[in-house]
């Protein structure tokens, strides 16, 4: 029995024993495969906590969907030299006290994410300030230590009162100037409007469901009216059937890939990391595996960035990559095979799947994968210290070019970066840290573009797709259209109907 006939007989037995609750007019109802971890900006990292934070915490600035900084508790800012950033606050926002919004607290909350007694995550994103000057309650001056071209875009940072910043990490006690404050917190978030005659949308409730099944199950018996990503593609065609809910998906800002150890004695050869690319037909595996939801990329930045650069797509072609395994000295062997590689994945479900396929792939052209699945922790632990031959991970909500320097260049392999794989390329080094201090945007473009380009020479990494956000909305929740990088900021201008 196939799972989705297990899923249909599931909900047929649920809908047919239980009675949804029927919740309050003006709550909405939101269904998250993970708990946010901490609403405390100083120290947020993961995804669910930071999408969750944008309802209660503003930042000076906010990434628009082109991902380059608006005014949000800045109206205004100047950047006379390359040291220099002055700001000007709005004098509308106040904290959920009611206390107004000020430099002080601007310049608390940076200096809170300095201390090094404090620990934030974050710190290294705003070394570059070396002193914050408070001019008056509503201008404010960062004064830097080096040229940083994309500390504006990292002052999207929540905001907190001067009184609360230097205090030890509060993950659910934090008070924010968002649209929405935290009413509570134990197996459930409660948020409140902050003005509560905004809109009809006067609460949220933030349930984690981790099992997507059971999501589906709750989407469709009205217990929740809201869920986004994290669902299984084999089961959107049902979804897309019923009649009241509504699918919306878009491609995102998740670039899913392989990644691949460049001192590893196989690994090293370009033509081999080339072959391994050449091997994979990404369009069977995202329409097997992933509803055929997924937009291939070749970069970690999606095409509507102003700084992605247009790389021509890989092409399925696994005659090509056999002749370039030849090439590399990898002649197969009497029993077809030319090496053996080890693959680390999760022990994720749909991570297996993926791996699995192709695992069988390389099998093809006489590569022999072992795979060795890991629960999440251990897994990620030794990805992050460049354990590995191949692994396959996402980058989620990369809005920063600087992305490339944290995995690219020399000085950022393990444990002070990203650059797992150990790539090392003098010439992008120096593109790198040109484009780090640029303060001309279009001199930045012509570098970013000529990093991408050199990456996919190298073949740094094995591109696979971009993720498609997916967001499903059950009979009550109207007007909500989804975003590139999963905001949940589209529910302010989303509506509630009831039956």
């Amino acid at each position: 029995m196939d799972i989705i006939k297990l899923f249909l007989i599931s909900l047929a037995l649920c809908l047919g024993a239980c009675t949804a609750d029927t919740p309050a007019d003006n709550t909405l109802r939101i269904g998250l495969a993970s708990s946010p971890i901490s609403l405390d900006p100083r120290f947020a990292t993961d995804a669910a906590s930071h999408r969750v934070q944008e309802l209660v915490h503003c930042g000076l600035v906010r990434l628009g969907e082109d991902f380059l900084p608006k005014p949000n508790l800045a109206t205004s800012w100047q950047h006379p030299d390359p040291y220099t950033w002055a700001f000007e606050l709005d004098k509308g926002y106040t904290f959920h006290n009611g206390q107004a919004v000020t430099a002080k607290d601007v310049a608390a909350t940076l200096n809170a994410v300095l201390n090094k007694d404090l620990s934030s995550p974050l710190r290294a994103g705003f070394s570059a300030i070396e002193n914050i000057t408070i001019d008056d309650d509503y201008h404010l001056t960062l004064t830097l230590n080096k040229p940083d071209s994309s500390l504006l875009t990292r002052l999207n940072l929540g905001i907190l009162p001067a009184s609360e910043a230097d205090k030890p990490h509060q993950a659910k006690q934090t008070m924010g100037c968002g649209a929405f404050k935290v009413s509570k917190w134990d197996n459930t978030l409660y948020l409140e409007r902050a003005k509560p005659d905004a809109t009809d949308i006067q609460s949220i409730e933030v349930l984690t469901i981790k099992d997507p099944v059971t999501r589906i199950l709750k989407l469709v018996r009205n217990e929740i009216d809201f869920t986004q990503n994290d669902l299984p593609p084999h089961l959107l065609p049902w979804l897309k059937k019923q009649p009241n809910l509504t699918i919306n998906s878009q491609p995102s800002t998740t670039f899913s890939y392989l990644g691949l150890n460049m001192q590893d004695t196989i690994l090293k050869h370009v033509k081999v990391r080339k072959a391994l690319a050449l091997a994979l037909d990404r369009n069977l595996l995202k329409q097997a595996l992933f509803g055929d939801l997924p937009t291939l990329g070749e970069t970690v930045l999606t095409p509507s960035h102003w700084a992605a650069a247009h790389i021509p797509l890989t092409p399925f072609d696994p005659a090509q990559a056999e002749q370039l395994l030849d090439e590399a000295g990898f002649k197969r062997g009497k029993d077809g095979i030319r090496f053996h590689i080890n693959y680390r994945t999760s022990t994720n479900p749909t991570r297996l799947r993926l791996v699995t396929a192709i695992a069988d792939s390389w099998k093809k052209i006489g590569v022999d994968v072992s795979i060795e699945s890991l629960e999440w922790g251990g897994f990620y632990a030794r990805i992050k210290r460049g354990d590995f031959q191949v692994f396959s991970l996402s980058w989620v909500g990369i809005t920063d070019p600087d992305i490339y320097r944290w995995i690219l260049h020399t000085d950022m392999q393990p444990p002070k970066g990203a650059n797992r794989g150990r790539y090392s390329n003098p010439q992008v080094d120096t593109w790198l840290d040109a484009a780090a201090v640029s303060e001309d945007l279009s001199e930045r473009k012509a570098l970013y573009a000529k990093i991408q380009q050199q990456m996919a020479k190298d073949q740094v990494y094995i591109p696979l797709w971009y993720d498609a956000v997916v967001a499903v909305s059950g009979k009550r929740l109207k007007g909500f259209k989804p975003r590139n990088d999963g905001s949940l900021l589209p529910l302010l201008d989303a509506t509630l109907e009831n039956p």
